[in-house]
């Protein structure tokens, strides 16, 4: 056997020892007794020191969540206010075509509001997406009132969308839509944390659940409050409470790790180190780690989807992909891997890989004529500093391409997250560069607010055109958001086209741009200039319209 404590000369003593009836010599039994009572009792204070740090964490960071939380729902209440008392003031008869003119015009200014509608006795008659309803959808009085008139209801089912859920806000003949997902994005950092309001003045201290599973966990809380940690914060302007409890069990969440902290006593310390070796070989083999290594290899390659133009269906231009065949020979979904760049800082890797190999796969092509356009995907922490600019300058426009054949896509929830973007999106439209708003739909941008940052068109999100063609009420929403957009002058590019249902419903919302399977499937570089070769160098399609510009 060997002692723990010894050294070499130690070492060697104790295994010449003999033993009668196997049993271990009391100095040395301590010595292990007393190696593990130590190792034990750090464990346990650090078990303990660490919960109790966790939980001030936990408790600061509700505090901090629940301001922010009032804060947003202040600016939202405020924006509705705006709005209303704007309709108010119109002569316009209830829910006539010229009062929906006038309340679409209202919602493409808006930043918070999803749709208008006007009510009589809280019944819904009418609304900017629905138009005027044959009979008024019937409701009750709100479920919060709050000072200056202001109803709320929470998790409401929206009509045009079978899953989406809204908070609606009234005030006398009209109410809004706002998308719940602008408030509860901020508490992103409580894991299953939920929302619940009240008025401020409200003497039952009934509390109202944001989203649809809160009235039960509240319920199931209260029972429960030594398990669980909350906080609230009441706003002085409307007179609304927002609490935002976190659910039972989150001491169970900060305590991986930290016994090892105050445990590395004696024999804790080769544990420590031996644990320590396997865990950085164990992380070699992380999918982390192997996207590292993958893009340090460049083993992510860009294909190429085409995007068409309607009407016409001339090849507009292409979209750039990224693939991976990881370390097995197996290909990687693009929306895990960006998913996993995204989180862990390697997604700007991906984009100079991208931007990169466009210029080597079709750097001389695009150059031969401005009528030839590709689309990137960009990521949201590029948009800060100079980096993605000399990028594009290094691989592209050094190689004869014009900022005008370049499409910058960037997702529509970043217009939003980001304070830069504005700027930053100014700078890259005063360089030529053609930026538009991808996956539009899933975010919570307006339109208005994008016409306001000077962006050139929109890319409407997928799970919206699957719904062309079909008897769903989604299947409305891609003709009003293209016509909503051509009035403030921004492209369209409708994306995920597959069947011939969608492609028909698209020929009349001209002119717009296209892209999906049934229309081609990506391809490789060499696929692309074998078959498209002969793209037409023109800059407008079959309806006039200049898209390069």
């Amino acid at each position: 056997m060997r002692s723990s404590l010894g050294d070499q000369g130690e070492i060697v003593r104790v295994q010449s020892l003999s033993f009668t009836g196997n049993k271990l010599p009391s100095r040395y039994l301590w010595v292990v007794l007393g190696s593990i009572v130590l190792i034990t009792a750090g464990s346990i204070a650090g078990w303990f020191g660490a919960m109790h740090l966790h939980e001030r964490q936990v408790k600061a960071d509700l505090r901090e969540s629940t301001e922010r939380v009032l804060e947003r729902l202040d600016e939202m209440i405020s924006e509705a206010q705006s709005v209303f008392n704007q309709l108010n003031q119109l002569e316009q008869p209830h829910c006539s075509d010229e009062m929906l003119l006038i309340m679409r015009a209202q919602l493409f200014e808006a930043r918070f509001i999803k749709d208008i509608g006007g009510i009589r006795n809280h019944d819904l008659h009418c609304s900017t997406a629905l138009g005027r309803l044959e009979q008024p959808l019937i409701s009750g009085p709100p479920d919060i009132s709050l000072a200056k008139g202001i109803g709320l209801r929470t998790d409401r089912r929206v009509l045009a969308a079978r899953t989406a859920r809204t908070m609606v806000i009234e005030h006398r003949w009209f109410n809004v839509l706002v998308d719940p997902r602008q408030v509860t994005d901020l508490t992103a950092n409580q894991v299953d944390g939920e929302i619940f309001l009240r008025r401020h003045s409200d003497t039952r201290q009934t509390w109202h659940a944001f989203q649809q599973a809160g009235a039960e966990r509240l319920e199931l809380n209260l029972g429960s409050q030594s398990s669980s940690l909350s906080a609230t914060s009441c706003s002085e302007t409307f007179g609304l409470c927002v609490l935002l409890l976190h659910p039972p069990g989150f001491r169970e969440s900060g305590s991986d790790a930290t016994p090892f902290v105050i445990s590395s006593l004696g024999g804790a310390v080769g544990l420590a180190l031996f644990l320590a070796g396997v865990f950085i070989i164990r992380q070699q083999q992380t999918p982390t780690q192997q996207l590292r290594r993958a893009i340090k290899q460049h083993a992510i390659n860009a294909v190429y989807q085409p995007i068409v133009r309607l009407p016409g269906n001339g090849t507009y231009g292409f979209e750039a992909l990224a693939r991976w065949k990881d370390e097995t020979g197996q290909f990687v979904p693009p929306e895990t891997f960006i998913s996993l760049a995204e989180k862990t800082g390697q997604i700007e890797g991906i984009t100079t890989l991208m931007i990169s190999q466009i210029g080597s796969d079709l750097g001389a092509w695009l150059a031969e004529s401005s009528a030839r356009h590709i689309a990137i995907n960009i990521a949201p922490s590029e948009l800060v500093g100079s980096g993605l600019i000399q990028k594009l300058d290094d691989h592209l426009i050094s190689r004869g391409i014009k900022p005008s054949q370049i499409t910058l896509e960037i997702t529509e929830r970043t217009m939003v997250s980001q304070n830069s973007a504005a700027a930053a999106i100014e700078l890259l439209t005063q360089r030529g560069f053609r930026v538009f708003a991808d996956d539009f739909g899933d975010g919570y941008c307006g339109l208005g607010y994008l016409s306001e940052l000077h962006m050139h068109g929109i890319k409407i999100s997928q799970t919206f055109t699957a719904a062309l063609g079909t008897d769903s009420p989604k299947a409305t929403l891609v003709p009003r958001i293209v016509e909503m957009a051509q009035e403030l002058g921004l492209e369209v590019i409708v994306e995920g086209v597959e069947t011939q249902l969608q492609w028909n419903a698209l020929l009349c919302l001209g002119p717009i741009l296209a892209q999906g399977w049934l229309i081609d499937r990506e391809m490789p570089a060499h696929g692309l200039l074998k078959q498209y070769d002969t793209l037409l160098d023109t800059e407008k399609d079959s309806a006039g319209r200049d898209f390069s510009a």
